[in-house]
Parts: structure tokens; sequence; C-alpha cells
């Protein structure tokens, strides 16, 4: 991947990485991005966007947060990135993520519509979380036992365990794996305090109010999932897609939770064609 910048957004830093140029932009904002991730791939050959990935607030580069009460992180960093793109001079832009990496754009969706064109929704989709006493928990008991223990963090890096015998699945499953241990071996104390495994941007006090929300998202939507996903479910994800206007699902069924990062030019490559598919829809 390209270098690692950073610029002053909201009192804070954020970390960034840029492929491509033009002004036909494509946003995304996670935790970790892997190397040849599909993000990065559309920055590149043959296709022609201007990517910028953004490093959540909390992680790596961008600034840490050392208060672990729990918050509305997809609020946070869906404000970060709608600061991001006004700080780059962007009106306009593709949005797309992998899980957790969804987030900022639901946020947005419901809050900024008019400042995403299309947006695909890998491996995630939106989910009504009640909140309350019981439901908010550290999503690590002691992180003291994870800071640069490898062997524990090898068990939570990165891991596709689907059948498969394709030896190109199961190479970049390795390599994948190997990067992801030796991004949290990086990380600090306070970075395993974040946490992000909740949906809390909504506003709403049952699933009947999201999906009212959801009725409203005035751009194209693509749900991309792995039919073998355990978090989002192909049954729950076609149950969103008929809520939002328009909107397409796309399912593989030979892939789980995590199917972009196992196979980013083939989520490249849909990105690319919904992307293109989408210009003057008519919704």
């Amino acid at each position: 991947m390209s270098e690692i910048k950073t610029v002053e957004v909201n009192g804070i830093t954020l970390a960034y990485k840029e492929f491509g140029t033009g002004d036909k932009y494509l946003l995304s904002t996670q935790n970790f991005f892997l190397s040849g991730c599909h993000e990065e791939l559309l920055g590149k050959a043959p296709y022609d966007y201007h990517v910028f990935v953004v490093y959540m607030r909390g992680y790596g580069k961008s600034t840490h947060i050392f208060d672990p009460t729990p918050r509305d992180y997809s609020k946070v960093w869906g404000e970060d990135l709608i600061a991001f793109a006004e700080k780059m001079g962007i009106k306009s832009f593709y949005y797309t993520g992998v899980s957790h990496g969804n987030f900022a754009g639901w946020y947005i969706a419901f809050n900024r519509p008019e400042l995403i064109r299309a947006f695909v929704s890998c491996d995630g989709i939106v989910q009504f979380r009640k909140q309350d006493g019981n439901s908010i928990k550290p999503q690590i008991p002691d992180p003291d036992t994870f800071v640069g223990n490898r062997e524990a963090l090898e068990k939570m890096s990165w891991m596709e365990n689907w059948p498969t015998n394709n030896p190109e699945r199961l190479k970049k499953r390795a390599e994948n794996h190997a990067e992801h241990t030796e991004i949290l071996m990086e990380r600090k104390r306070e970075e395993f305090e974040v946490f992000n495994s909740n949906f809390m941007a909504c506003d709403v006090n049952s699933e009947e109010e999201l999906y009212d929300k959801m009725k409203k998202i005035p751009f194209p939507v693509l749900i991309w999932i792995g039919g073998l996903d355990p978090l989002a479910t192909a049954e729950k994800a076609l149950e969103v897609a008929q809520v939002i206007p328009g909107a397409s699902l796309l399912t593989y069924q030979h892939l789980g939770h995590g199917g972009a990062d196992e196979c980013p030019e083939i989520a490249a490559r849909d990105c690319d064609r919904f992307f293109k598919d989408t210009e003057g829809r008519i919704l």
C-alpha cells in the first residue's frame, strides 16, 4: 500500500492512504486495511477511482482514545469521515467497507445522505441493537493479556474457516492471517479497548424505526455478503435489501464473514460494476 499520511480534522489526527487521482472519489474508514484490499484495488488500473482509506480514530496513527467508556463510535467515525471529506474538498463520494468498516457509511446514509453517490456494504448490514446496561460489554475483558502476546493474537487475528480447496483462497487466507497478526502486535493497550462490535448510530428504539430510516435512503445500495456469514446472515441481508429503495443483494454461497478480504478482486469488480450501473438510475 502507499505511504500513510495524516490530516487534522475535528480536533484530532486522522491517518489515511491515497490511491488514484481525479474527482471520482471513493472513501472508506476501518480500523485496519489489509494489503491488496478491494478499496486499494479500486484506486488502481483497470479502475479509475480516487480512493482514500482512512484509519478510524482510536487506531494506528490516528488519534487514540484513552477513555474506554462505550460510546456511539459509528457516529464518531461517521462525523470524522464527513470532516475528512470536507477537508479534502470532496463534495460527494462512493463508499464501501468491510464489516465494521460499514458503520460510517450507514451513519452518513442516515444523517448526510447527500454526500454518498452509492454504497456497497461488504460483509455487513445495519442491524438493530437494543442498548441497555447488559448489551454494552467490554470487547476484550483484559487487554493486558493481549498486548504483544503473539500466541493470543494469532488466535484472534483474521481467519476464515469455510471449506475450500482453492489454492488462491488458501494462500490469501494465510497472508491475511499473518498480516493481521502483525497489525495486532503493533497495537497499544488502548486500541484493544475501543468497543466497535455493536452498531449504535441509529437513534431508534426498535427495528421498525430503523427500517423507517432505511426506507428514506436516497442513493443506490448494494449488500455484498457471503452466504456462510454468521454475523450478517443471508436471511437478514435479504430483509434489509427489501427495505432500502432500489437496493441490490449479491450473495456468494461459498464465502463467509470477511469474504471481501479473502477475494478482494471479486469485491472490487463488483463494486465497480455496481457504481457504474448506478449512473442515472431511477430508484
